[in-house]
């Protein structure tokens, strides 16, 4: 199955990236629009897919890396309980279909989870 590798009306893929806490050829990492915690980060493909499973295993991996090297930049500046990673798959039909991860600190016992994500606890 092919997929678009950008939509202009997507907001992963027109993404400013002076706005990106980490990017490259494979994902981003940006700010969330609607934080529900100090430094929730959104972490997108680079490439439109609608589901985190259709990327291949290496953009799958640079996902995980980046989530790792972002858990270690935010706990050096806030001081985090643990962490909590959302996956969002598109639903049929919802646009823009593009699979992204929330990475929300957890900060005093306090969790903030978006509703439409499966959530994973981090060490």
């Amino acid at each position: 199955m092919r997929y678009i590798n950008h939509l202009s009306n997507c907001p992963y893929c027109s993404a400013s990236l002076e706005d990106a806490w980490i990017v490259n050829e494979h994902a981003v990492a940006l700010p969330a629009p609607n934080a529900g915690a100090s430094c929730h980060v959104i972490v997108a493909p680079r490439r439109h897919v609608p589901a985190f499973y259709d990327l291949d295993v290496q953009e799958q991996r640079v996902i995980w890396d980046m989530l790792r090297e972002l858990r270690q930049r935010i706990s050096r500046s806030l001081d985090v309980d643990k962490f909590d990673a959302g996956f969002v798959d598109a639903r049929a039909g919802e646009e823009p279909a593009h699979t992204h991860v929330h990475l929300v600190p957890r900060v005093g016992g306090q969790t903030a989870r978006p509703a439409a994500a499966e959530w994973v606890a981090l060490e």
